[in-house]
C-alpha cells in the first residue's frame, strides 16, 4: 500500500500496476460533464507527489483531452465510470453525459495503441476474433449498448477470457448499473485474480454502490497489482476518505486529490481540484481550499464545476489566517549539567555536576500571507530552565522568526527564513544570535521528501573568559602567588583567544520518507541527513569546521503510544590547538598547552516515548545520551538526561 501524499511539514494519512487491453478512458472526460456537488466546506496533511509514466510513451504529451484533442493524453486505462464520484444523497448531483468529442478522443486513443496488457493474454484464436476490435470501437464511440451485445457473445463463446467481462463491466459502470458491473468483475477475477485493472473497476463499482469499506479494501488490492502509480487510485482514495466527514480525514482526502492532479491532471481535472477544495475547507484550511477552487475557476471557465467552485469561494469569505501554538513544561535530571570534562575539577562553588531542572517552552505562530504561489508567516518563542542547585545556569531565551515561501510547482517550494534570539543566563545577558537560511523543499512521491538548505548565522556573546595571569615561562614552574591558584603561558591573552563571537555557515540536506511496510499502529517514518558547517570565531579557540550525520525513526505503538528514536554523529576538527590546560593543571603551577589542533567527535542518541492524553494535550518521556570526545580534557565529557513533559497545542 502506498503511503499518504506526507508532509512538507504536515501529517500523513501520515506527502510515499497491470493493464487490460481495452478502450482507455480519461477521468476528466468521464467526469467533467457532471454537476459538482456542494459538500460543504476542509488541514493539511503532507502532500506526497510522485512521478507517473504513461505506457504510451511519446505517442502523446501534454494537454487536457477536452481542451485539445490533438494533444490528447494517453489515458492508460482510467477504470472510472462515466459519472462523477457519488455525493451524499440529496446533493443534487447530475449524471454526466458523455459528449461527442470525448468519444472521438477515445477512438483516437485506441487508434494510437494506448492499451495495456494486464489480464492473462487471450488465446491466439480469441485475439483474432473480429468481434473484439469491433466491441472496442463501439465502446470508444460511446455506443456501449451495441458493444454489450458483442461482449455477451464473446463471454458466451470465450468463457475463459476475462477481458470481455471487464469491458462489459466498464459499460455497466458507465450506465450506472454498478451491481451488474460488480457481478461481471467478480467472474473476471475468478479467472484472473491478479488483474489489477479489474480490481480497480470493482472498487469503483463498490464506491458507487456506497459500499465504502469494501471499495477501500478492493482499491488497496488493485494498487498492489498495478505496477505504475495511477492518478485514478489516488483520486478514489481521496474520495473514499472524504465520505468519512471528519476534519482529519478531509485533510488527508484533499492531499490525495491534489496528488492525483500531480500524477495526471489530464485524467482527473477538474474533479480532483474541486473536491480537494471541498476537503481543505472541511479540514478548516481555507487558504488551500481557495487555491484549489480558484484553479477550477481559472482553468475550467464556463463549466458547472467552475460555477460551483465560485459559490464555495463566496462561502469561504475573507481569508482566515492560520495560527498555531504550543506550551511545553517538564522536569529533567541531568547527570552532567555543567558539562564537566574528564579529569577536570569542579569549581569550588558547585557541589556536584548533577542537578534537576524545570524546563519550559512556549511558542506561537501565524500565517500572514497565502496565495497559490506565495506564503509567509512569523512566530515567537520563549525557552527557559530553572535549576534546583546550580541556579547560576538558569536560562531565559526568547526568539522571533519569520519566513517566506515561494511555490515553484506542485512538488517544489523555496523558503527564506530569518530568526533571532537573545539569551540571559543567571539573569545576566549572555548571547544574541541571528540567522538567515534559504532552502529548497522537494516532494519525491513514494520515496518521500527532501530539503536542501544553506544557512548563515552570527553569534555575539556578552560574557567572555578572563585573562589568566602569565606564568614564569616554564610548564610546571611555580606561579609565585597567583590569585587564581594557577597561571598560564606568558604572552597568551586567554580573553581574546577564547572569544566566541563569530560568523557561521552551513549547508546540508535532510530527507524523510515512510517505510513501505504494513504496520498495525500507523506509518513508520524514517529520516536522515548530512550537514557541513564552519564557524569563524574571533578567538582561536572556537573556530572549526564540522561534518555531521543524523538519522531517526518514528513509529506508532499499541494503546496510542508513539516512539521516536534518533541519533547523530559529528566530527569537528578545530583550526588551532586549545588554549585550555593540557595536561591538567596543578595548584600554583604554570599549566602547559598541547601542540595538536583541537579535534572532537560528538555522538548523541535521543529516545522519546509519547502518548496523547486529549486532542490537545500530550505526555512524553525522554532519554538523551551525549558523548563528546576531545583531545582537550576540558571538552571531553559524557552526559545523560532523563525527563518527563506535558505539551499542549492549539490552533491549526
Amino acid at each position: 500500500m502506498r503511503s499518504s501524499p506526507a508532509p512538507s511539514a504536515g501529517r500523513s494519512a501520515s506527502p510515499t500496476r497491470s493493464t487490460v487491453s481495452s478502450p482507455g478512458r480519461s477521468i476528466s472526460t468521464a467526469l467533467m460533464a457532471a454537476e459538482p456537488t456542494r459538500w460543504g466546506i476542509g488541514g493539511p496533511p503532507g502532500a506526497r507527489a510522485a512521478a507517473r509514466r504513461h505506457r504510451c510513451g511519446s505517442a502523446f504529451r501534454g494537454a487536457r483531452a477536452l481542451r485539445d484533442l490533438a494533444l490528447f493524453v494517453c489515458p492508460a486505462r482510467s477504470g472510472l465510470g462515466a459519472q462523477p464520484p457519488r455525493a451524499p444523497r440529496g446533493s443534487g448531483i447530475r449524471r454526466p453525459h458523455r459528449p461527442h468529442h470525448v468519444r472521438r478522443a477515445l477512438a483516437l486513443a485506441l487508434s494510437l495503441g494506448c492499451v495495456g496488457t494486464g489480464s492473462p493474454p487471450a488465446s491466439a484464436a480469441a485475439a483474432d476474433d473480429p468481434r473484439r476490435p469491433q466491441a472496442q470501437r463501439l465502446i470508444a464511440e460511446g455506443r456501449c449498448a451495441a458493444a454489450l451485445v458483442l461482449l455477451a457473445e464473446l463471454v458466451r463463446d470465450r468463457p475463459r477470457d476475462p477481458e470481455p467481462l471487464v469491458w462489459s463491466a466498464r459499460c455497466e459502470n458507465d450506465a450506472g448499473r454498478h451491481a451488474a458491473a460488480d457481478e461481471s468483475l467478480r467472474r473476471a477475477l475468478a479467472l484472473a485474480p491478479d488483474d489489477g485493472d479489474a480490481r480497480l473497476e470493482l472498487a469503483i463499482a463498490l464506491y458507487h454502490q456506497e459500499r465504502y469499506d469494501e471499495a477501500s479494501a478492493e482499491l488497496e488490492r488493485a494498487d498492489a497489482h498495478i505496477a505504475e502509480e495511477r492518478a485514478e487510485i489516488a483520486l478514489y482514495r481521496g474520495l473514499l476518505l472524504l465520505v468519512r466527514a471528519d476534519a482529519e480525514a478531509a485533510g488527508d482526502a484533499a492531499a490525495w486529490l491534489e496528488h492525483a492532479r500531480v500524477l495526471d491532471a489530464a485524467q482527473v481535472e477538474p474533479v480532483a481540484s474541486y473536491y480537494a477544495g471541498v476537503g481543505w475547507s472541511h479540514a478548516a484550511d481555507a487558504a488551500r481550499a481557495r487555491v484549489a477552487l480558484a484553479r477550477v475557476v481559472r482553468e475550467w471557465p464556463d463549466t458547472p464545476w467552475a460555477r460551483q467552485a465560485e459559490r464555495l469561494l463566496d462561502d469561504l469569505g475573507a481569508p482566515a489566517r492560520r495560527f498555531w501554538g504550543s506550551l511545553r513544561a517538564g522536569v529533567e535530571y541531568d547527570d552532567n549539567a555543567v558539562l564537566l570534562g574528564q579529569g577536570t575539577p569542579l569549581p569550588s562553588e558547585i557541589s556536584s555536576e548533577r542537578d534537576v531542572r524545570g524546563v519550559w517552552q512556549a511558542s506561537a505562530g501565524m500565517e500572514l500571507l497565502r496565495t497559490e504561489r506565495w506564503a509567509a508567516g512569523a512566530s515567537v518563542s520563549w525557552t527557559g530552565s530553572a535549576y534546583r542547585e546550580i541556579d547560576a545556569f538558569d536560562t531565559q531565551f526568547p526568539g522571533v522568526a519569520t519566513w517566506l515561501d515561494r511555490r515553484l510547482d506542485d512538488r517544489t517550494t523555496l523558503r527564506l527564513a530569518l530568526d533571532t534570539g537573545y539569551a540571559w543566563v543567571d539573569y545576566e545577558r549572555f548571547l544574541w544570535t541571528y540567522r538567515a537560511s534559504v532552502s529548497a523543499i522537494r516532494q519525491w512521491g513514494g520515496i518521500g521528501s527532501s530539503e536542501l538548505f544553506t544557512r548563515f548565522w552570527r553569534d555575539d556573546f556578552y560574557r567572555t573568559s578572563d585573562d589568566v595571569p602569565d606564568g614564569p615561562g616554564a610548564t610546571g614552574a611555580a606561579c609565585g602567588g597567583s590569585p587564581l591558584g594557577f597561571c598560564g603561558p606568558p604572552g597568551l591573552d586567554e580573553a581574546d583567544a577564547r572569544n566566541r563571537d563569530g560568523n557561521g555557515f552551513a549547508i546540508g540536506v535532510v530527507h524523510a520518507a515512510a517505510l513501505p511496510v504494513a504496520w498495525p499502529w500507523g506509518a513508520i517514518e524514517l529520516r536522515g541527513g548530512y550537514q557541513f558547517d564552519r564557524l569563524a570565531a574571533r578567538g582561536s579557540e572556537y573556530s572549526y569546521q564540522a561534518h555531521s550525520l543524523a538519522a531517526g525513526l518514528r513509529a506508532g505503538l499499541p494503546v496510542g503510544f508513539a516512539l521516536d528514536v534518533s541519533g547523530s554523529f559529528a566530527w569537528r576538527p578545530y583550526r588551532h590547538p586549545t588554549t585550555f590546560p593540557d595536561p591538567p593543571l596543578f595548584f600554583d603551577t604554570q599549566y602547559g598547552l598541547s601542540d595538536d589542533d583541537r579535534d572532537e567527535t560528538t555522538g548523541q542518541v535521543d529516545v522519546v516515548l509519547e502518548r496523547p492524553l486529549t486532542a490537545w494535550l500530550t505526555a512524553s518521556a525522554r532519554w538523551r545520551y551525549e558523548r563528546n570526545r576531545s583531545n582537550a580534557d576540558v571538552f571531553d565529557y559524557e552526559r545523560n538526561v532523563v525527563g518527563g513533559y506535558l505539551t499542549a497545542t492549539f490552533g491549526h
